[in-house]
């Protein structure tokens, strides 16, 4: 009988291993992708301050790539990815999953605005970028820790 429950325990020890391991994983997936928009922003931004010469096409696609990523985001708070590495993520993402959702869908509208405004100019994209700026600070101030 021991040995039975000796052997339960570490099973169920195994498996709830295995699940705080998947969700580290979702949780880093999430991180590389907020990390692969800062550093979009930062080329957008780079242009915008004519630290880099102003590329309408690595403007668009800067913008681009804030938009797909995105697309997808809200899609990788499954339940139980509320805690573990390090995760900055309010709670709220889990009791308003159609507040997250619409805030993201927001972030690629202003992003796709943005690659949009690339072909017009700096002054079309910085402006129209200067939205996506606030559509992602709006975001992280509802659903992210500071």
């Amino acid at each position: 009988m021991k040995l039975k429950l000796g052997l339960a325990v570490m099973a169920f020890t195994v498996a709830a291993t295995g699940f705080a391991v998947a969700n580290d994983k979702i949780i880093g997936l999430r991180q590389q992708i907020m990390k692969a928009n800062g550093a979009a922003a930062g080329v957008a931004v780079g242009m915008l301050k004519s630290e880099i010469p102003f590329d309408a096409t690595v403007a668009a696609a800067a913008a681009g790539s804030i938009a797909g990523s995105n697309a997808i985001f809200f899609e990788l708070f499954p339940a139980g990815t509320e805690t573990g590495a390090n995760t900055k993520a309010l709670e709220t993402i889990w009791s308003d999953p159609e507040g997250f959702k619409a805030a993201s869908l927001k972030t690629v509208d202003a992003a796709n605005a943005a690659a949009a405004a690339a072909a017009e100019g700096p002054e079309a994209f910085g402006a129209a970028f200067q939205a996506l700026g606030a559509a992602c600070g709006a975001c992280h101030e509802t659903y992210r820790q500071k």
